[in-house]
């Protein structure tokens, strides 16, 4: 018998559902679907350790069994509880509710008990306002950005002693056995430096999650191969590709070190980040593979409206600042980070003239952008914020994305066609507000195209992929600050600064090229001007 859900089939539901969250493994911070198990069992940097053979025998199959109870149980719940009611009424509606609740709970308790990737995945679910029922989101966003569950203190001191050689109270004055945080793959604690006395925060990698990374990814592995044997055109084995190189870098804490140091050098080269933007400073005699010790700062929130209010920064500001940061990483600098959600962001309070400093937290996953695909990139957006059809025709024709057009702008944007190139609009028309209508049009159209979204990314440049994730953390960062600020403004000025940059270089700052640059940001401001002053116009009539 077939089961309604919000009015169509729950079977396409869990299917979309179900696909974003193979999505988020693989293109997350450390959410890749496999690793490749080396006959070397050496723990070498940027590789995962191999998993030891009572491990795979024993605890491998003990989890697949939780995944397939988890699975099966949240699917039986929807398929049986809403049996023989009718789609529309308010019996079903409610039915429904109770049931994305004991689902998201079922899910919670899947990724406290996994730890790890699987966590990252619940992470990555929060995010996904736009594609998953509000009751999952919810969920994880309160539970799994920086409430995970906390490792032993034995455990801590024996992973100090490991990587150091030495107990904890030879590099710190101080170490509080307490964590002040915890995340998927560690946790954060207090300390005191030995010389000047000043705190630092000291990462501390949970103990096992190197190797239960690598049985988790190998078991995925496995599935994602078995799914393409028996259904090639639901080949998911990109995501092995690009997973392989995601998680085993952002295990190891020294890689993390590195772009926490080029973040802080990228930052100081801005004119408009400078002094606006902060990294904690790392020390580096301190971080090992395991355990990263930094500069503490004390700081709130981007979502305590109370704290941001008492330290006089105003929330549209913010997202303006967050807007151009993210903006210059991308469009300018092509060296982004790529997990920037909200429990990765504080700010703080300051003498300077703006009062507040904005710091960026967890440097783990960063993806470097070449020249070609970050220019690329800078059209792209530009012509989707002004709905330039022939713009993201051309652009998508260049990332392999000729034949879905209309489906590769609506996977950035998380906008159907007929809102991207309905420029009249404004650049407003792209931001995270949605009605609940548009939600479930956008659900039902990613249900209906998954495997069609999932043939897609295996060809778009793999740039693409991390750059995607780090959209929807974006858009998330925006609906906590509920700004109402067009960040899109900001983008497009960032996309033709780019372009007019690297038209310049190309052309050595001629006389012609900066006459062209000149015309280009005229151009876009007299169109941004008129696409808000149409849709004022409409939006008053």
């Amino acid at each position: 018998m077939t089961t309604v859900f919000s009015g169509r089939l729950v079977l396409p539901r869990l299917r979309q559902f179900c696909f974003y969250g193979g999505c988020a493994v693989a293109i997350s911070s450390s959410t890749s679907m496999v690793v490749s198990l080396q006959d070397d069992a050496t723990d070498e940097r940027g590789r995962l350790p191999m998993p030891s053979v009572s491990t795979l025998v024993f605890r491998m199959p003990v989890r697949l069994g939780r995944d397939a109870y988890c699975a099966g149980s949240i699917l039986m719940d929807y398929m049986w509880s809403l049996k023989g009611l009718d789609g529309t009424s308010e019996a079903y509606r409610q039915e429904m509710e109770a049931c994305h609740a004991r689902g998201a709970q079922r899910l919670l308790q899947l990724c406290f008990s996994h730890g790890g990737i699987y966590i990252k995945l619940g992470q990555h679910v929060a995010m996904l306002d736009h594609l998953v029922p509000d009751a999952y989101v919810r969920t994880m966003r309160q539970n799994l950005l920086d409430r995970c569950p906390v490792s032993s203190w034995a455990s801590v001191e024996r992973t100090i002693r490991e990587d150091f050689g030495c107990p904890w109270n030879e590099l710190f004055e101080e170490l509080d056995p307490i964590p002040v945080a915890s995340a998927s793959l560690a946790q954060v604690h207090m300390a005191r430096d030995r010389t000047t006395g000043e705190k630092r925060a000291v990462k501390v990698q949970h103990e096992d999650v190197r190797e239960m990374s690598a049985v988790d990814l190998a078991a995925i592995e496995g599935l994602v191969k078995f799914v393409a044997w028996i259904a090639p055109d639901a080949d998911f084995t990109w995501l092995v590709r690009e997973a392989h190189e995601n998680l085993p870098r952002e295990l190891d804490f020294r890689i993390e070190a590195e772009n926490a140091f080029a973040c802080r050098d990228m930052l100081e080269s801005s004119d408009a980040l400078r002094g606006r933007v902060v990294v904690p400073h790392v020390d580096a005699l301190r971080t090992s593979p395991r355990v990263l010790t930094m500069e503490w700062i004390d700081g709130v929130t981007i979502g305590d409206a109370g704290g941001l209010k008492d330290i006089s920064c105003n929330p549209k500001g913010l997202a303006r600042l967050i807007a151009t940061c993210f903006s210059e990483m991308i469009y300018r600098f092509g060296f982004v980070h790529a997990d920037p959600h909200v429990a990765n962001m504080l700010v703080r309070g300051t003498t300077s003239p703006h009062g507040w400093q904005l710091v960026l937290l967890d440097h783990g996953l960063y993806r470097r952008l070449d020249d070609e695909f970050r220019i690329e990139y800078s059209k792209l957006w530009k012509s989707l914020i002004l709905g330039d059809v022939g713009g993201i025709t051309e652009s998508a024709t260049n990332m392999n994305a000729a034949d879905s057009v209309p489906l590769f702008a609506g996977m950035l944007t998380q906008r159907q066609w007929r809102d991207v190139t309905k420029w009249e609009k404004g650049s407003s028309r792209l931001g995270y507000q949605r009605t609940e209508r548009e939600k479930e049009e956008i659900q039902e159209y990613v249900g209906q195209h998954a495997q069609e979204i999932g043939s897609l990314l295996g060809k778009v440049p793999r740039e693409l992929l991390l750059l995607l994730k780090t959209n929807d953390c974006l858009r998330a960062v925006d609906k906590e600050l509920g700004a109402g600020y067009n960040t899109f403004v900001v983008t497009a000025r960032e996309c033709v600064k780019a372009i007019n940059r690297h038209r310049e270089q190309m052309h050595h700052a001629s006389f012609k090229s900066r006459v062209a640059s000149w015309r280009d940001r005229l151009h876009l401001e007299m169109r941004l001007q008129a696409m808000h002053a149409y849709a004022y116009v409409m939006s008053s009539s």
